[in-house]
């Protein structure tokens, strides 16, 4: 069922189509407010409210956008997490190589390229696994009891989507690495403050 972005409410519906591209947004019931502004919005106007860590677009995104699922997770929301999980590959993998030049260490270097990668990929996806079902047993522990359905997949879905931030990673692609030394810290706390928020 359709929810309002603003309170959270259930609604009947997001909006009533008179014809072809003429539609008018339904107002909540409960807050007297639009129940889901981003209907009419493009990807751009999304994208910067998930920046700015706003509530009303991740429930747009988790409730309104994405189909409804019991188990398991949207395709697109997978593909999204698997690319996640190479950007991580890259960056440890980067750092790693930095970290060997500076200290002129070869030990790790030694061994093949293959299995550096798969090396590192196994590391990234278990640090993947740990975290999600992390945040999973602390939200069942602490929520677990008040509510009688707890979708761990929206926590998960929910988890993916508010790390896009780690995306912002391929700007250092175009300026120097060595100069952006401490936006890795910047970009760890954006995706950690942007899941905070998607959680709440």
């Amino acid at each position: 069922m359709p929810t309002c972005v603003e309170c959270g409410a259930a609604v009947s519906s997001l909006y009533t189509e008179y014809s072809k591209g003429n539609i008018r947004l339904t107002y909540c019931e409960h807050c007297k407010k639009l129940a889901d502004k981003y209907v009419e919005h493009d990807f751009v106007i999304i994208f910067v409210d998930m920046i700015l860590h706003k509530k009303p677009v991740y429930r747009h995104l988790l409730f309104n956008r994405l189909p409804y699922r019991d188990l398991g997770i949207d395709p697109n929301v997978f593909k999204l997490g698997v690319l996640l999980i190479l950007f991580d590959v890259y960056i440890k993998w980067f750092r790693l190589e930095q970290e060997r030049t500076e200290m002129e260490v070869v030990g790790f270097s030694q061994h093949a390229l293959v299995f550096q990668y798969l090396y590192i990929l196994f590391l990234c996806i278990i640090e993947f696994l740990a975290f999600h079902f992390g945040v999973r047993l602390i939200v069942s522990l602490w929520y677990g009891g008040r509510y009688a359905i707890l979708k761990y997949n929206y926590i998960t879905t929910t988890l993916i989507i508010s790390s896009f931030g780690k995306m912002l990673l391929i700007l250092m692609v175009i300026w120097d690495y060595t100069e952006l030394e401490h936006s890795w810290h910047l970009v760890n706390f954006i995706v950690f403050t942007s899941n905070v928020e998607a959680l709440s």
